[in-house]
């Protein structure tokens, strides 16, 4: 450890004769009190410590030198520019804790100098490539050898030596690509001074992107900040609270967001020298000062923009700020002469307020504001607090402009002492409605259109354009059955004005109807997206139900109706299955009581839908069980099967057990089951009875011979008596011998 302090001290002192060297032969640079150096000469000197034959590089991966020979390490590799491919640090896996690499450097201006530490340094002003793959973090600390370092400047710069820490230093411009993922975290100590610091553009192209500060979560001294088409999540935050700066600041430059979707938060979320330009992605800019900061001069907002032009075309943005929401105070350059417009909005979507309740709070404030196209919503919070404060472009009040032309699709502003600052004249090219209250409900008043200066400050809400569309013919809920595949849940509606839509969560619309499969309530919310000339109207909401699985039971008869009176009478049995929207298969069964027998083979039962007959392949008779399975079910959906069987008593059957001995009756029960789909769920018919009229047998001591057979006396039930069902020739007999006594008494007589 000891070897390394003094290896660091040397090189700080070689530095500090370096940068002797520059104070004397440079010429002063742009930016007052900014601390960046763009002088590589120190690491020159350092070379003296490597042997002359590696190729050293001004790349320094934690704290080691990059070098010919040393073209890698745990987590990380490195490409010279070669060929016309910049210089490339590719990131795989890396994690590191640490201060990192330290130089001596001076600002631009040349009158201090101060101690810049960045785990990865960067110190050339040509680009550098940082490649992700993998997940990457970075965590910057203190450097104990520093000594002041935790301390800091309390927003000021010292007359002696101050130290600013960041992630990623780059004295030229950076670009960040690639599928992984960087956390750097710079923001632990108040010269933590960024996440990543460049002194020229930086692009994120790819990948995904956590930067934090105490000041800056991503810089750029002059160049341009650009979040590209392909970038995945950027988080760009500072950690200082009140006294932080800007979540994203390009200093001298322009900011350019294509896409992804990007998080900014600080005193100011998002600030420019230059321009800002929103083409596409989800932007969110926040102010991160406590509620109960006190403002100043230096407004605390979402987004600034104090030299140039916000422009957005496309994507989505929503901007929550504190004493401003949007605050484009576009200063005239030199020589300029007319007024330019500070905010134009093309298209997408733009939601803008403010939250400070106490003073003038603003959604928008800014130099001549065009609305050409896209939806804007801003929003003033606070009893003096405006929802859109134009002013003219030289930052004078009484002139401003606020601009709305037919491309838009919705224009909404509000706030408690105004939509609209009484400064700031309107042309309106389309018609629209001004409310004497923010919520929109009392005192609509029309609003012609027009294409001269107009005074809308006495409205507390403006809306444009005025006609919304409407429903002409509502959709209507459903109650559905359930059918195992998806069902449209509402009857189509039909709009004036604009197309209809619907939603299953309220958030996302689209013109095709909702569908669902699972049963269940669900709300339907649908709305008219207006067209050119209307805005969208109210969202409302319809039920619909999609009923539980129906598990239909079959039902069962036989072919008589009272009780049969011969033991070889045959009984036909009827089941009649229905088969539910969804089943793909049937199984039904039966099992017959044992004193009856079947009296038909499998192939002669007959399993029917609508009169004609099925296959028989899955008719099994098993004993006392009949089965019958259709294996393929799909176009019987909502018909019924018909399964039809004989049976018999058996001979001899003993029927004591089934009988109703005041009757003489036995009643045999008989139920089918039936299952869908293989599932274990079994439903079942009602229990029903085949009767026989049965008399008791020979021997009994209260039988009548002529009967065919003795009638039973017994009155106790559980006795054991045998009792059989006469059969049909002896029934016969009984009937002639009756007619032969009855013949022979009318002889005698």
């Amino acid at each position: 450890m000891e070897a390394i302090r003094k290896g660091k001290m040397s090189r700080i002192a070689l530095s500090l004769l370096v940068a002797i060297t520059m104070v004397l032969g440079l010429m002063p640079g742009a930016g007052v009190g900014k601390a960046l150096a763009d002088d590589a000469r120190a690491s020159r000197f350092a070379a003296a410590e490597i042997q002359a034959a590696d190729e050293i590089y001004p790349l320094w991966v934690g704290e080691t030198q990059v070098t010919s020979t040393n073209l890698k390490g745990q987590g990380w590799s490195f490409a010279p520019a070669a060929n016309g491919n910049p210089a490339t640090l590719t990131l795989s896996g890396y994690s590191y804790t640490g201060p990192g690499h330290v130089e001596t450097l001076q600002d631009y201006d040349g009158e201090w100098d101060y101690y810049r530490h960045a785990p990865i340094f960067w110190n050339a002003d040509n680009a550098l490539v940082v490649e992700l793959a993998g997940e990457n973090s970075i965590v910057v600390t203190a450097d104990p050898a520093d000594g002041s370092a935790s301390e800091g400047s309390d927003g000021e710069e010292d007359e002696g030596t101050t130290h600013r820490y960041c992630g990623i230093f780059c004295a030229g411009s950076l670009t960040v690509k690639g599928a992984g993922g960087l956390a750097a975290n710079a923001g632990a100590m108040e010269d933590g001074d960024a996440g990543i610091y460049a002194k020229g553009d930086v692009s994120v192209d790819g990948g995904s992107v956590s930067a934090t500060g105490y000041d800056y979560g991503i810089y750029s001294y002059e160049g341009t900040i650009a979040i590209g088409a392909n970038a995945g999540t950027i988080a760009a935050e500072t950690s200082g609270g009140a006294h932080s700066l800007h979540g994203i600041s390009a200093e001298d430059g322009d900011v350019r967001i294509d896409g992804g979707t990007l998080t900014a938060k600080g005193y100011r979320g998002i600030s420019a020298g230059g321009d800002i330009v929103i083409n596409g992605g989800e932007v969110s800019a926040q102010c991160s000062v406590p509620a109960s900061y006190t403002t100043s001069i230096r407004a605390p907002c979402a987004i600034a923009c104090d030299y140039g032009t916000l422009t957005v075309n496309g994507g989505t943005l929503t901007a929550k700020g504190h004493q401003y929401g949007i605050y484009v105070v576009r200063y005239p350059s030199s020589g300029q002469t007319g007024l330019v417009p500070g905010i134009v909005i093309n298209g997408g979507s733009v939601v803008v307020g403010s939250r400070e309740s106490e003073s003038s709070a603003i959604g928008i404030n800014g130099c001549i504001m065009t609305v050409k196209g896209g939806s804007v919503q801003a929003t003033g919070s606070g009893e003096k607090a405006y929802g859109v404060s134009a002013i003219n472009s030289r930052g004078e009040s009484g002139n401003g402009s606020l601009v709305i032309e037919k491309g838009i699709a919705s224009f909404i502003a509000q706030g408690p002492a105004g939509a609209i600052n009484a400064d700031t004249s309107v042309k309106n090219a389309v018609v629209g409605f001004g409310y004497s209250d923010v919520a929109g409900t009392e005192g609509k008043t029309s609003i012609a259109a027009n294409a001269n200066d107009k005074d809308l400050s006495g409205y507390k809400r403006v809306l444009f354009p005025a006609t919304a569309a409407s429903t002409t013919i509502s959709p209507a809920g459903k109650n559905l059955p359930y059918t195992g595949k998806p069902q449209q849940l509402v009857t189509a509606g039909a709009a004036s004005g604009g197309a209809m839509q619907y939603s299953l969560d309220g958030k996302t619309y689209a013109a095709e109807l909702p569908t669902a499969t699972e049963p269940g309530e669900y709300t339907i919310y649908y709305k008219v997206a207006g067209d050119a000339s209307h805005v969208d109207s109210q969202v409302q909401t319809v039920i619909s139900t999609i009923a539980e699985k129906a598990y239909p039971a079959p039902t069962m008869s036989n072919s008589k109706g009272s009780a049969f009176a011969s033991q070889t009478d045959e009984i036909t049995y009827t089941v009649n299955q229905e088969v539910p929207s969804w089943a793909t298969s049937v199984r039904t069964w039966v099992d017959l009581e044992s004193v009856l027998q079947y009296a038909v083979g499998a192939s002669d039962v007959a399993v029917t839908c609508g009169g004609a007959a099925l296959s028989s392949d899955k008719i099994t008779i098993d004993g006392q069980k009949l089965t019958v399975v259709i294996d393929d079910a799909t176009a019987l959906r909502g018909k019924t099967v018909q399964i039809s069987y004989k049976a018999k008593l058996r001979s001899g059957a003993k029927l004591d057990s089934y009988l109703n001995a005041a009757e003489n009756i036995a009643s045999v029960p008989y139920q089918a089951h039936t299952s869908f789909d293989g599932e274990p769920k079994v439903v079942s018919s009602q229990v029903e009875n085949v009767k026989f009229r049965v008399s008791a047998a020979k021997g009994d001591s209260n039988s009548a011979a002529s009967a065919g057979g003795s009638r039973s006396g017994l009155a106790k039930t559980g006795d054991a008596v045998l009792y059989a069902v006469p059969a049909a020739t002896a029934l016969a007999a009984l009937a002639a011998a009756a007619l032969a006594l009855a013949a022979r008494r009318r002889t005698r007589g």
